[in-house]
């Protein structure tokens, strides 16, 4: 669940009050969510420090692509790293460093990285800032406290939400044998919506790739191309995987509403369904809505396990019709 950046940052005030901040922190969101900003408030917030000390404070460190590749290779992260392990200039500081755009880590910095993260010098903390968090090492992910950030502007349900929230409403509301056809729609509108959000990153890519690859003009060689269109290539799968992991919990979530609503919950993950939530509430039990849920969890593991996607999805969402 993604968070309003002054939510994040009066949460991890909290955890630095209560001496219990992670060493590293993964900060996410898409362009324009203030995740470069939070992550520059998080370090003065450490630092105890106004935000215009940030720049330049000997104690704050930023790390981001530079190299023609627009790659962070292993040297720079080395020359980046190496002031942590040297004292601090004054007593009680939190040495920080700041890497933006961490999902353009170079293998070897990111190998040398998670080394660090490992072993992590006393009194530091890492601040991983990207938007595409599915490009970065799953060793380094793990090794993250991972804060997801959201703008106001964004809606809670957006329309794949609804058709999806929808769909599992229809699923759930079906008696006997007629869930079996409900739960292939539910499988139908998932697909669909996957593809169009693959199509819709691909051409998003493209049209950034195409850019950059104009304003470097003569200076984008062969390598670069060739490993840029292998990272986009990545990049496109990573996303849709998101897409597709927030629309099965999506699944989850309408099915745990209607849990809530037997229960007399007040928050609802979809408030604008909450009548329909309390009358699919009165004619399920507690039994029936669990082995949703547990259909649910197991969709994520066969999606997770690298079943074909199509099988998984229809097999999967079988299992939720299944009584």
């Amino acid at each position: 669940m993604a968070f309003l950046p002054a939510e994040i940052l009066d949460r991890l005030r909290r955890l630095h009050q209560a001496r219990r901040l992670p060493h590293a922190l993964l900060v996410t969101g898409e362009p324009g969510s203030g995740r470069r900003q939070l992550a520059l408030d998080i370090a003065a917030m450490v630092n105890a420090i106004g935000i215009d000390k940030v720049a330049g404070h000997p104690d704050i460190h930023v790390l981001e692509p530079e190299s023609k590749s627009r790659r962070i290779l292993v040297d720079d992260f080395r020359e980046f790293c190496r002031p942590f392990f040297s004292t601090s200039f004054r007593a009680g500081a939190v040495k920080t460093g700041l890497v933006f755009d961490a999902d353009r880590l170079h293998v070897a910095a990111a190998n040398a990285f998670l080394k660090t993260l490992e072993e992590p010098p006393p009194g530091c903390l890492f601040v991983l800032v990207t938007s595409n968090p599915g490009l970065l090492p799953v060793t380094i992910v793990s090794r993250c406290a991972h804060f997801p950030v959201r703008t106001a502007q964004q809606k809670s349900l957006g329309e794949a939400d609804a058709e999806i929230a929808a769909a599992t409403g229809r699923l759930l509301a079906s008696p006997g044998l007629g869930r079996t056809g409900r739960a292939l729609l539910l499988a139908r509108h998932l697909q669909k919506l996957l593809r169009e959000a693959r199509e819709n990153i691909a051409d998003e890519t493209s049209a950034a790739f195409k850019e950059e690859k104009k304003r470097l003009g003569d200076t984008a060689d062969e390598q670069w191309i060739k490993e840029e269109e292998a990272r986009l290539k990545a990049l496109v799968e990573a996303r849709a995987v998101a897409v597709r992991q927030h629309l099965v919990a999506v699944v989850a979530e309408r099915t745990a509403d209607v849990l809530r609503a037997r229960h007399g919950v007040g928050h609802l993950r979809f408030p604008a369904l909450a009548q329909e939530s309390r009358q699919l509430a009165a004619t399920l039990d507690d039994a029936a809505l669990l082995r949703v849920l547990d259909g649910a969890a197991r969709l994520r593991l066969l999606l997770d396990r690298n079943v074909k996607e199509d099988f998984a999805l229809e097999a999967g969402c079988l299992g939720l019709a299944c009584p």
